[in-house]
């Protein structure tokens, strides 16, 4: 079963399960369990109009990287995104990381 290079189903193990006849076929897991985000997060709130793809591409670089919003929100369904609603934006560690290397 091929899965895209970019999908976060990436590296996970087929399963075996069977359809409604009882023939096995082969299946990926539903959802990852999301992990722990290694730096703060940034909390969004939402205006008319956007949706997790918009936020996506504005604040991770990608539009496909929606589904990373989707996991960091799991109370939130991601086709009824609320406006004034409060959603969040994971973060890397570095994200707003300053290093002081200059000396007086």
């Amino acid at each position: 079963m091929p899965v895209d290079a970019t999908s976060r189903y990436r590296g996970l193990t087929p399963l075996e399960a069977p359809d409604a006849s009882g023939t096995p076929h082969a299946a990926i897991p539903a959802r990852r369990v999301p992990a722990q985000p290694a730096g703060t997060p940034y909390f969004h709130t939402v205006i008319a109009g956007e949706t997790l793809e918009l936020l996506a591409h504005r604040y991770l670089g990608s539009s496909q990287a929606w589904w990373q919003l989707a996991d960091a929100n799991p109370s939130v369904f991601p086709l009824d995104l609320a406006p004034g609603s409060s959603i969040v934006i994971p973060t890397s560690i570095d994200a707003g990381y300053v290093v002081r290397d200059r000396s007086f």
